[in-house]
């Protein structure tokens, strides 16, 4: 399954994906273009793609960004959850090799 992996910081007072034009969010009038996400993280995909949003240590100081932030990595998440069906369940059963493989060692 083919990763992306992308860090969101601030920007001009605006939420912004590093390395991707066309998005961001108004920390002062926070409104979200679901079209302009789309073309942001999901036109150009065309296989089963996990993607994963990463804060930049700056954002994570703003609580209210931060805050948005969060509201967006889970609409981003629901978004990966949809286009792959079994992407949950790919991820219980590796969470599942994890413990064993814990258990094993000890």
């Amino acid at each position: 399954m083919a990763q992306k992996a992308y860090k969101v910081g601030l920007k001009d007072g605006k939420i912004a994906i590093e390395g991707v034009d066309g998005f961001s969010i108004d920390i002062e009038d926070p409104k979200l273009n679901v079209g302009k996400l789309y073309s942001a993280l999901f036109a150009g995909i065309d296989e089963p793609t996990t993607i994963s949003l990463e804060p930049t240590t700056e954002l994570k100081q703003d609580r209210k960004a931060f805050s948005f932030f969060e509201s967006l990595k889970k609409i981003v998440d629901g978004a990966c959850e949809k286009m792959n069906p079994g992407l949950a369940d790919i991820a219980k059963k590796a969470e599942g090799l994890d413990a064993d493989d814990v258990a094993k060692r000890s």
